[in-house]
């Protein structure tokens, strides 16, 4: 009897967290019952602790929805937390495609809740910029998998393969989702170079077949380099509704850090290399990441909202970095 009542506990806590992550205009009970394949009346009867959960109900759902069991079980020592991080290998179509998928049914939710928010800080380009742009979202995934899985054909011969218009739509959604969730972002003089880098490097490397495919990859730069000034002036997305910050920080941050706000509760995304990163729910550290990015915007230049001056000289500097890239591109091919 007392270990059925320290079970349903439990059950309880899982139950709740797997509600949290579910959109609000989701049923969960019908959500549930189809990844276990039961009937929403026997999900029911689970939900209200009539039965039990199995050890591969609750492995399905901790696995589904990102849940710590150990954290569910107050498995915890000093200094230490759980988190969760799945690699995965952009040079295989259904890795990248489970990937993205996940990703966006976790912005969905996020979407959804009305008190959500997004703070982060850019070393360099964030993922939601570049996937409203197709070609340097999958240049930046060809990078990945040349570098680290070894992947032997050219970038032409990389989208071939990946940009299919599933994985184009849900990169298209996912963009979508953060155009309608409150955002701050903290950029530096060299949010911008990674990215520049990379091109410059598989130029030398003659990775391009010519100049068209880098060449718009530094057009599309331009586009970022754009939208969010047109955002930065407006103080807010292109709705004209949701809110926008952007800070030019003299400071480097070590790291791309990415602060999600459901509003009952928060994770933290920390970006490892290029598309792989940690996801951690803990408390404790998502605040304490929260405080260091909201110290860091207090050093740094506010350029929504700011003089004219200062918003020109940022993008003005930034522009003159692609541009360069575009000289050395043509020089290249001539």
């Amino acid at each position: 009897m007392k270990n059925r009542k320290k079970f349903l506990e439990i059950q309880r806590k899982l139950m709740e967290e797997v509600q949290k992550k579910l959109p609000e205009n989701r049923v969960w009970a019908d959500e549930i019952a189809e990844l276990f394949e039961v009937s929403v009346s026997s999900m029911y009867r689970r939900i209200r602790g009539e039965q039990l959960l199995s050890l591969d109900e609750i492995c399905a759902l901790c696995q589904r929805f990102d849940i710590s069991f150990d954290a569910l079980m107050n498995v915890k020592t000093p200094r230490q937390f759980d988190c969760v991080y799945s690699p995965v290998n952009s040079a295989i179509y259904q890795e990248y495609q489970d990937y993205i998928s996940s990703l966006f049914q976790n912005f969905e939710r996020i979407k959804a809740s009305e008190s959500s928010s997004i703070l982060l800080s850019a070393a360099d380009i964030p993922l939601f910029h570049l996937l409203a742009c197709d070609e340097l979202r999958f240049f930046n995934l060809f990078t990945y998998a040349n570098s680290v899985y070894d992947y032997e054909g050219s970038m032409e011969e990389f989208l071939e393969e990946m940009k299919t218009p599933e994985i184009v739509h849900y990169h298209h959604q996912i963009s979508d989702a953060y155009e309608h969730i409150p955002s701050t972002e903290i950029w530096t003089n060299n949010t911008l170079v990674p990215t520049l880098k990379l091109i410059s490097y598989y130029l030398g490397l003659c990775r391009f077949t010519d100049k068209e495919l880098p060449l718009l990859l530094c057009e599309q730069l331009l586009n970022i380099l754009n939208k969010l000034q047109k955002w930065v002036e407006n103080c807010s997305k292109d709705d004209g509704n949701t809110p926008f910050g952007l800070y030019w920080s003299d400071m480097e941050p070590d790291n791309t850090y990415i602060l999600l706000n459901h509003g009952e509760y928060s994770n933290c995304i920390v970006k490892l290399f290029t598309i792989n990163h940690l996801n951690v729910y803990e408390h404790a550290f998502c605040r304490e990441t929260e405080i260091w990015l909201t110290k860091l915007s207090k050093r740094a230049v506010l350029l929504s909202g700011s003089s004219e001056r200062d918003k020109v000289k940022f993008f003005n500097t930034q522009r003159h970095k692609v541009k360069s890239l575009i000289e050395t591109i043509n020089a290249h091919f001539e």
